[in-house]
């Protein structure tokens, strides 16, 4: 054999060497998301964060298994606002969707894509159901492969392609609260009589009433997760599965949703850690934390989590991942937030959380 057969042969060899190995290779695996948001609900109504009243197992369970937040904070306390906030990763004010339904919505700056449409770039399939509500334009099928009331991760064209799946439960909506004054006799699970109230709020038998009534939704929303989790489950995704579990904003009685105060802004934020990426994480499951995050923040979290590249001008930042140290976010003491039109209630407020410390500031005092 000549030196140059030789040569060749060794060439074909590599060639086919290379290619066979190349074939075999696993594809990287990554991490799905799963959003779980139950409506107009603070930390103030759930057992996790210290009321007295309500029972939520599900929600219980996912603490267990992952990271309760202390202090995670809406930026608004309505929810077009605070959907728009969670959606860009920018504080509504500077985005110009911080006007609660805008006739004319906010334009997005150029070329800039919402997260969850940076995402669907990257090769996950994108569900929301079903809830936008954004204040901005943007063309929905960029952002979404599904959304709708039928919107689901089990739509996806594989069982190999990562997801990121986006549900909202109404039912402890401010609408739950609207009933007529012949429902007042209508049993509730939890007692009136043994609600603590809040030092703000009316010590009234309607009041009393209407405050348990509101603790029962949040059982029916306990009820709502546990299903979605079921079926997380019987597919086999739970630990192959980051799921957070927030609520948008405070909650419907007074002084909350509407308010920039913390019964409007201080929300309830559990992040289960899925045993197949837990090295991603620099937590213990069943931990507490008590270091600041908001909304801004949740959308830089997931393309880090999820190895995606980060838009420089998102206001956010990732508070969990491979290169966001335990220290790191325990040092982060800081939040933002912001009121300006909600309906009929005209407000120019801008708040900062610093430590145990609110400062809140009326613009527009009248």
């Amino acid at each position: 054999m000549t030196r140059m057969s030789k040569a060749l042969l060794l060439f074909l060899l590599a060639t086919i060497t290379t290619s066979s190995s190349a074939s075999v290779a696993p594809a990287t695996k990554r991490p799905n998301f799963l959003f779980l948001v139950s409506e107009d609900n603070s930390i103030h109504y759930l057992r996790l964060y210290g009321a007295q009243n309500g029972t939520t197992p599900t929600i219980d369970g996912l603490a267990r298994h992952g990271l309760v937040f202390n202090h995670a904070f809406s930026c608004s306390p309505v929810c077009s606002v605070a959907r728009s906030t969670l959606a860009t990763g920018i504080f509504a004010p500077r985005g110009g969707f911080q006007y609660h339904r805008k006739i004319k919505p906010a334009t997005l700056p150029r070329g800039f894509l919402p997260w969850s449409g940076t995402l669907k770039q990257a090769g996950y399939y994108t569900t929301n159901r079903r809830k936008t509500d954004y204040n901005f334009q943007f063309p929905i099928k960029r952002l979404w492969n599904a959304s709708s009331g039928k919107a689901s991760w089990r739509n996806r064209p594989t069982k190999q392609t990562p997801f990121f799946h986006m549900q909202s439960f109404g039912q402890s909506h401010e609408s739950s609260l609207h009933f007529p004054k012949s429902q007042l006799k209508t049993p509730t699970t939890v007692s009136p009589k043994k609600i603590t109230l809040a030092p703000y709020h009316p010590d009234t038998e309607t009041f009393r009433y209407t405050h348990a009534r509101y603790l029962d939704r949040m059982g029916v929303i306990d009820q709502q997760v546990k299903r979605v989790l079921g079926q997380l489950t019987a597919d086999g995704l739970l630990e192959d599965t980051f799921v957070f579990y927030f609520g948008d904003h405070g909650g419907v009685l007074p002084r909350s949703k509407g308010y920039a105060y913390e019964s409007g802004l201080h929300v309830p934020l559990v992040v289960r850690i899925p045993a197949n990426f837990s090295h991603l994480v620099d937590h213990k499951p069943g931990s507490r934390l008590n270091g600041f995050v908001s909304f801004v923040d949740f959308g830089p979290t997931v393309l880090h989590l999820a190895g995606v590249a980060i838009d420089k001008r998102l206001d956010g930042r990732p508070f969990l991942g491979p290169s966001v140290p335990a220290g790191d976010l325990a040092a982060r003491d800081e939040a933002f937030g912001y009121a300006d039109r909600f309906d009929e209630k005209y407000d120019h407020v801008r708040t900062l959380r610093k430590g145990r410390f609110a400062y809140v500031r009326n613009y527009q005092g009248f």
